[in-house]
């Protein structure tokens, strides 16, 4: 007897927390195949960050430093955030499309050493990413998780013919689910801004 296919679920269906769990792994594929293709062929790059020494000396240098890069990582986290909540085409959305560029920046970036002050070795690198990226790129896919579905404009098509459904930005609802993984995003954004403003100065 046939049976009909089971629906496939999309990002769109799922719950908060697993459509944030099943960005978070893509979101991983994307960086480390990125770096993957950039180590191999950069390896020469891996050879300039060993004499590399860095000083910071003034007292506030702490604050200053968490502060420049506190502003940046809010300045992403709200550019995925409002591309998710303004517009959709289809089951794409702006904020997506940043995320994904940010996931091959960061792999690209980390696969050719090409940080501010480049790592010794791969091993130091991944250390590092552990100790402070890893948190940051959670917090990107976990508000992309959050806002992917509270979209105002969404069209069937790119570009927009007409929209399927328009709303407006006080009809937004967020369950608890969401606020729980909104406040955990921006929390592991701090935390991650402040561990790399300490690694950085060298406390």
């Amino acid at each position: 007897m046939y049976k009909n296919p089971k629906p496939k679920i999309t990002l769109y269906e799922m719950g908060p927390l697993k459509r944030s769990v099943v960005i978070w792994v893509l979101f991983q594929i994307v960086l480390w195949i990125t770096f993957g293709i950039a180590y191999y062929f950069n390896l020469d790059a891996w050879n300039r960050g060993a004499d590399i020494i860095h000083t910071v000396s003034t007292e506030d240098s702490l604050f200053k430093t968490f502060f420049i890069i506190i502003v940046n990582n809010l300045l992403l986290f709200f550019l995925i955030a409002l591309g998710n909540i303004f517009v959709r085409f289809g089951i794409v959305t702006p904020g997506i499309l940043i995320l994904l560029f940010q996931g091959i920046m960061i792999g690209w970036t980390a696969g050719t050493n090409s940080f501010e002050y480049p790592f010794p070795s791969v091993l130091e690198a991944n250390i590092q990413y552990l100790k402070v990226g890893l948190w940051e790129t959670t917090s990107y896919a976990l508000i992309c998780g959050v806002t992917l579905t509270k979209s105002l404009y969404i069209s069937e098509t790119f570009p927009a013919k007409e929209w399927s459904s328009i709303s407006k930005l006080n009809e937004i609802s967020i369950n608890f689910t969401e606020r729980i993984l909104a406040a955990v995003s921006i929390a592991m954004l701090v935390l991650s801004a402040f561990i790399e403003a300490i690694l950085i100065i060298g406390f």
